[in-house]
């Protein structure tokens, strides 16, 4: 039995033909928009494992979703025009537009993740991004995936330290005018003893998502409520206004 359907072997074709990978050895447990297979890296590449995220049909994802995330950023490469089309197609619930928005919610994850890895935020590094696939740096080795921070039970200075990581990695992205918006310690991969944020493709633009200052304060919540189980204080809010402030100041 293949270990990847047809679908899946078309989305991983040009990684192929651009000789960054050299076969699939697997998949990764399924999530809730995308299928995650390890492949083996070309010497071109420059990793032994790569990880390439393929994006499912968009009748098997959740539309309703990523209308969440949609305002204010069709793209980091398009302009306000082209914003302007998606969201009337998206509004109309028209087929092009569903088809639109597909595309670039798999764009998106490509781009945002260069973006950040280019500002010293901890994601893995991206490689390319075709026809609904991202191909990215595999974080782990051929026994396992490095495990999810939810899963891991740390030592208190361990978490400590974990903690302050992250929220210096948020602070980052705000930086850099983007918040993830769906953070949490099931997207936060750790390797060799360090965090890695994934699942970006819902991140959105600061500067214009009307949501953006609530979307940042759950994002810190959710991150500062994990580790509180650590005896560490809570104070994810209060942390979250002082940041957005900076922030709203021009001094992140």
């Amino acid at each position: 039995m293949p270990i990847y359907s047809d679908a899946d072997a078309y989305a991983m074709e040009e990684f192929f033909a651009r000789d960054l990978i050299t076969d699939v050895l697997g998949p990764l447990r399924p999530g809730k928009e995308a299928q995650v297979f390890v492949c083996q890296g070309s010497p071109r590449a420059g990793y032994e494992l790569l990880a390439a995220k393929v994006y499912r049909p968009r009748a098997e994802r959740g539309f309703r979703a990523e209308e969440t995330y949609l305002e204010g950023r069709a793209s980091l490469r398009r302009g306000r025009a082209a914003q302007s089309s998606v969201s009337r197609a998206v509004a109309r619930r028209s087929a092009a537009g569903k088809e639109l928005l597909s595309e670039l919610w798999v764009r998106r994850e490509y781009d945002v993740l260069r973006r950040l890895k280019t500002c010293g935020v901890p994601v893995p590094d991206a490689l390319a991004c075709a026809r609904g696939a991202v191909l990215m740096e595999y974080l782990g080795d051929l026994m396992a995936p490095a495990p999810r921070l939810v899963t891991l039970e740390l030592d208190p200075g361990e978490a400590a330290a974990m903690r302050g990581t992250l929220l210096e990695a948020v602070a980052l992205c705000l930086g850099e005018g983007l918040i993830h918006g769906d953070l949490s310690a099931y997207n936060v991969l750790v390797h060799k003893g360090q965090p890695y944020i994934i699942d970006l493709p819902q991140a959105v633009d600061a500067a214009v998502h009307a949501g953006a200052a609530e979307l940042f304060t759950r994002d810190v919540r959710n991150l500062t409520r994990h580790f509180a189980r650590y005896g560490i204080p809570d104070d994810g809010e209060a942390w979250a206004q002082d940041i957005w402030r900076l922030y709203e100041r021009g001094r992140l």
